[in-house]
């Protein structure tokens, strides 16, 4: 290799080639993680572009392939709990790995601007992480860019996009609630004016699972994460509900320790008058007094199948096309954590 003094441009895969004696196809193709080159190429080619500064042309590659290298993470205008940091931080740390560079938008499944901005990128891949509609994932995979996760969800209740994943968090509740007798059941919801694309099928599976033990309609409240604002929401669903025993399927720890406060300010007991559960198994449950019953997701596993896909989608398989991924077993992924609320 020539001792060539860096050029003041910014250099070029020709001056790459020129540098390490090979092709610019080869360069393209080795920077690109072709591993079919020998060893000795591919140092050449990777030592030279060390060199020489250089970086692929972005809007080059664009131009060639009809996609960025840009992986667009759409994260719903929702309340964004650690689950929701865990999953970007991952995601991100994965696409760096990969040579991709991470957008992430916060969007909501009814604005189109949402999609629009998405196509104007023409990214590599868009993790979606409760934001995209069916039809809105269609009208990508017919632009030629892929979503993670690609496998379809299916359409069960009256909305298109209900996933079975958080339905199954719902019954679980249920079924932990009422493990030692009937009782009438409500569902907590977060008061917050952001978007919840969680909250709907958990919803369903709870109704779903209390109408299978023969309960009531489930009750619904929206509780605010204030001791004033969760005690007055808390007192009206316990006078809806009479003298019996209520249990509470919170839409996730925090709510979950607020009606743990206003029960206690109440002076009812728990769980025998009042059971609770929340969901995300977040280390301040584990911690109040009493200790909180709780839905644990298994967020590394469903993290790493979506890596896997951005993985796949990046450099391909042997053949040229790209692997089936299979998507986790939703009953695996989520079990009950029990603690003294329930």
């Amino acid at each position: 290799m020539s001792a060539e003094a860096v050029p003041s441009r910014r250099a070029t895969s020709f001056d790459v080639a020129r540098e390490a004696g090979v092709s610019r196809s080869t360069v393209s193709q080795v920077l690109n993680g072709d591993i079919r080159f020998p060893a000795e190429t591919r140092a050449k080619v990777t030592a030279a572009a060390e060199q020489l500064n250089y970086r692929p042309s972005r809007a080059g590659r664009a131009l060639v392939t009809g996609l960025s290298d840009i992986v667009v993470v759409l994260v719903p205008n929702a309340t964004f709990g650690p689950h929701l940091q865990d999953s970007v931080d991952r995601i991100t740390n994965a696409s760096a790995t990969a040579g991709l560079s991470v957008v992430v938008r916060f969007g909501r499944p009814d604005d189109e601007r949402t999609l629009t901005s998405v196509q104007d990128l023409r990214p590599t891949a868009v993790v979606d992480l409760g934001v995209l509609t069916a039809s809105q994932r269609s009208q990508l995979d017919a632009a030629g860019i892929r979503t993670i996760p690609s496998a379809a969800r299916p359409v069960v209740g009256a909305g298109e996009d209900e996933d079975p994943f958080d339905i199954l968090i719902g019954r679980l509740q249920v079924r932990e609630l009422v493990r030692t007798g009937p009782r009438a059941v409500v569902y907590a919801a977060l008061a917050d004016s952001r978007l919840d694309p969680f909250g709907p099928p958990r919803r369903e599976g709870i109704r779903r699972e209390a109408a299978e033990h023969g309960l009531a309609e489930p009750d619904e409240i929206r509780v605010p994460l204030d001791l004033d604002g969760a005690h007055a929401a808390v007192a009206e669903a316990l006078d809806r509900a009479g003298d019996g025993p209520i249990g509470f399927c919170c839409y996730n720890d925090d709510v979950a320790i607020a009606v743990i406060a206003a029960v206690r300010r109440l002076g009812r007991s728990i769980p025998q008058d009042v059971a609770i559960i929340g969901v995300d198994r977040t280390e301040v449950g584990q911690l109040v007094s009493p200790r909180l019953s709780t839905i644990s997701i298994d967020m590394p596993t469903l993290l790493e199948s979506f890596v896997a896909e951005l993985t796949t989608i990046r450099g391909g398989s042997a053949s040229g096309q790209d692997l089936p991924m299979a998507r986790p077993d939703a009953a695996a992924l989520v079990q009950v954590v029990r603690g003294e609320t329930s």
